[in-house]
């Protein structure tokens, strides 16, 4: 076995099994594509999601490209968080209280662009309407969230495939229709409790009318 391999291997294991196994943690990274928009909220929880809220964690967060950046606790929100930091394809979050620890990494999805509709143009109701969208880094998400403000449209979907057909019915006759999409990478990492979740999404939102 090669050295490089071996290393791999190691590197893997502490990044799926690195944790106590003692902390309920949930986190969220998401952005738009802008670094003002970029938000990272973690909730830490003693041994479940029920158990007692945790306010004297170290929780911190490395990127790709991003030095480890401390999220300190906010009172208001009872969550650690931190706002307007620039966007990396992995996150890798650590939460140590004491002898108590979580760390886990998740995979970011590229920025999403929404490529039909167009931004201000015009689709026919009776014609359906083909949502089509693309990755920056031309990769599929685990999760695809997709949700009309008008219509009774609102789906997630297991497979990323880049594109969603919706048919005539559920479409209104607008001149203000907005389509929201989600794209998100989500991992229960094993070092936490039971039902922890970390995931990183990346959203886009345009206009159209439907006449």
């Amino acid at each position: 076995m090669t050295r490089g391999l071996v290393l791999s291997i190691l590197t893997s294991l502490l990044t799926a099994c690195g944790g106590t196994g003692t902390l309920y943690v949930t986190a969220r990274f998401s952005s738009d594509g802008s670094t003002p928009s970029s938000r990272a909220r973690v909730t830490v929880r003693e041994a479940a999601s029920t158990g007692g809220l945790v306010t004297d964690a170290q929780v911190s967060v490395t990127g790709s490209k991003m030095p480890k950046t401390g999220l300190p606790f906010a009172m208001m929100s009872n969550d650690y968080r931190a706002d307007g930091f620039g966007w990396d394809e992995s996150l890798r979050l650590e939460v140590v209280r004491g002898t108590d620890r979580v760390e886990a990494t998740v995979q970011s999805p590229g920025f999403t662009v929404i490529t039909a509709p167009t931004q201000d143009g015009t689709v026919v109701k009776a014609n359906g309407l083909l949502v089509t969208w693309r990755d920056a880094g031309n990769a599929p998400a685990n999760i695809v969230r997709l949700r009309l403000e008008q219509a009774d449209v609102d789906v997630t979907l297991a497979d990323d495939k880049f594109q969603y057909r919706i048919g005539a019915d559920p479409l209104v006759v607008t001149d203000r229709e907005s389509v929201y999409l989600e794209r998100s990478n989500e991992i229960a990492p094993e070092g936490g409790a039971p039902g922890s979740v970390i995931s990183a999404t990346t959203t886009h939102a345009i206009q159209f009318k439907v006449e």
